[in-house]
């Protein structure tokens, strides 16, 4: 995520480094502002310690901030000790924690979402605009209110399944259609897809929000780019 001048890269996942380099424009690990983890599973968070080196320049230039949840810190960690001296900033994430700053970006936590090991949302402010990031996890009604209280522009919620056949804690389709109609951001964005979704085709469905809503709403799909301030400006 770019706000202004100061970038933040949310959750590392599996061929982070190489994705972050071959967008258009690129993104320059050495100008990260910040890495950000909502839970430690590694498509979340695999290289999170190749972001670390890759920001830092090998730890010869250490800068930035972590913010990740403490069992990402300790226990069965994920982000390494070795590559966390590298980050002169942690800040160890907690239900309805904050606000956490990085450079003129303030970033507030939701309440604990109900998943396998510590998950938490974010909620970015910048410019007087909020982006609110709603990770994964099942869906229960206190969500709704939670998420609502920070008035997002912008909502990103990830939505694994279009309707759940496996007992698993992440949302499906109808999910985010009672949080996004509960929430009423300006914009809302799926990402996230599994192989369900994908076959309904998301952008279809995106559609289909935006019409029964009448919020905007996009499927991401690798190398999007999503233009918060005209987005957000269309929608007023």
């Amino acid at each position: 995520m770019r706000f202004g001048a100061t970038q933040i890269h949310v959750d590392p996942g599996p061929g982070a480094l190489v994705r972050a380099t071959s967008c258009v424009p690129p993104c320059v690990p050495m100008e990260l502002d910040a890495i950000a983890l909502s839970h430690k599973h590694l498509d979340h968070a695999n290289d999170v310690n190749v972001m670390i080196e890759a920001m830092t320049s090998g730890g010869f230039r250490p800068r930035g901030a972590l913010l990740a949840p403490r069992d990402a810190f300790e226990g069965e960690h994920v982000i390494l000790p070795y590559a966390a001296k590298f980050v002169p900033v942690h800040h160890v994430l907690q239900p309805n924690g904050g606000p956490y700053t990085v450079n003129d970006v303030e970033i507030r936590t939701s309440l604990a979402h109900h998943h396998a090991v510590e998950t938490y949302g974010m909620h970015f402010r910048w410019n007087g605009v909020t982006v609110s990031y709603l990770p994964c996890g099942r869906f229960f009604p206190e969500q709704v209110e939670d998420y609502r209280a920070h008035q997002p522009d912008v909502l990103i919620l990830n939505v694994l399944f279009y309707r759940e056949t496996l007992r698993a804690d992440h949302l499906t389709f109808e999910d985010a259609r009672v949080l996004i109609a509960g929430i009423r951001p300006k914009v809302a964005v799926m990402t996230h897809f599994g192989t369900k979704m994908l076959e309904r085709d998301p952008v279809s469905l995106a559609r289909e929000l935006e019409d029964e809503l009448g919020v905007r709403a996009f499927a991401a799909y690798d190398g999007w780019t999503l233009d918060v301030s005209n987005e957000v400006a269309a929608s007023a």
